[in-house]
């Protein structure tokens, strides 16, 4: 164990109730951590869709007042028990669980937030922390949707990819600019596959760095033949809707029936009760059953291949940081930025450590 738990005073952007705003700055119990987890001191976070959905709406009913936020990155100030790998002063980026843990210790919008020691990854010493905490919810849903055996089912990534020229699979990633999408063609390649990703025109360019081998722009009426023709000859691994407005899971499942191989898609979003051609089974995705008691895909990826693939650039950290403020008093603003919408960015808040977060 580090030292006590009453050398630190932790402080929150706290949502008192559900559905009001602003988040309120104020003092938050610390909590040590039990076995198997980690307390981090947050420098930096990122706002995802889902934090300001849950401020607008009661979504998964969790207790108030509550503590948002998944993405974290920090250094751990404390360890529990049956925790070896991972040290004190150590400098990772980590995937909180409030959502699912109903619990505000869990939440990423304060000082001293507890997380799974199985939802850390060492952070290397040149990716600034600002930059880092991009990744974790990204990587977490990605994998979800592409690793997980009753999703796509996708072998687990390896540092060199393992692509089979004469009979490439490809794999269909809807909206790759996105920070999900973003991650699910970094990992897609690195699972062996070729990957075809849409986008606007704007951020092609964006998505073909990040690995894709060809990108189509969504807006476009053709785009579901152009995409079809492109998968002819070869096999279909599927589609991974990371994003995208009304419609989009429909012209995926349509994509799956059209083309020869595995007629799945899974979805960041809900599945549509109409529109889906009868061949084809859509799946929602669901980033911490990755974390799941049995499921070893969370510690996979977190434990054994992000550390690796961050310090060696095999994975990036990306979309790039859109840092909007410093403390707990600018998360609000970061929740509504998010909300107004970005592209190819992701809100970032630092400082969270720092004078203007102190009560």
């Amino acid at each position: 164990m580090a030292t006590a738990a009453g050398e630190y005073h932790n402080a929150a952007a706290w949502a008192l109730k559900p559905e009001s705003r602003p988040l309120v700055v104020s003092a938050a119990p610390y909590t040590s951590p039990p076995p198997g987890l980690v307390v981090i001191e947050v420098h930096s976070v990122a706002v995802n869709p889902i934090d300001h959905i849950m401020q607008d709406s009661n979504l998964f009913h969790i207790k108030y007042p509550a503590i948002f936020g998944g993405d974290i990155a920090g250094h751990i100030v404390e360890v529990g028990d049956k925790v070896s790998e991972l040290k004190v002063g150590t400098r990772v980026i980590a995937n909180g669980s409030v959502y699912g843990a109903n619990n505000p210790a869990y939440g990423a919008f304060q000082k001293y937030a507890l997380v799974h020691s199985t939802s850390v990854a060492e952070l290397p010493y040149n990716i600034p922390y600002n930059i880092g905490v991009v990744l974790p919810l990204g990587i977490s849903t990605a994998s979800a949707g592409l690793f997980q055996p009753d999703f796509l089912a996708l072998p687990l990534p390896v540092p060199t990819p393992r692509l089979d020229s004469t009979a490439p699979r490809v794999l269909l990633i809807w909206g790759g600019s996105s920070s999900v999408g973003s991650c699910a063609i970094q990992l897609a390649k690195l699972s062996g596959f070729n990957v075809l990703t849409t986008a606007s025109p704007a951020n092609f360019k964006y998505c073909l760095e990040l690995g894709a081998d060809a990108v189509y722009d969504y807006h476009d009426p053709s785009v579901e033949d152009q995409i079809v023709k492109a998968i002819k000859g070869h096999t279909f691994a599927g589609a991974y809707h990371a994003v995208g407005a009304d419609g989009a899971v429909e012209t995926c499942a349509r994509i799956a029936d059209r083309s020869q191989g595995k007629a799945i898609v899974v979805t960041v979003r809900g599945v549509p009760e109409k529109g889906i051609p009868s061949s084809v089974r859509v799946k929602s995705i669901s980033a911490g059953s990755i974390f799941a008691p049995g499921n070893g895909v969370g510690p996979y990826m977190w434990r054994n291949f992000l550390p690796s693939a961050l310090a060696n650039g095999k994975v990036k950290p990306l979309p790039a940081a859109l840092v909007v403020g410093g403390g707990l008093r600018s998360v609000q603003h970061g929740l509504d930025v998010q909300k107004r919408g970005v592209s190819a960015r992701k809100v970032v808040v630092g400082g969270i450590d720092g004078d203007a977060s102190k009560e």
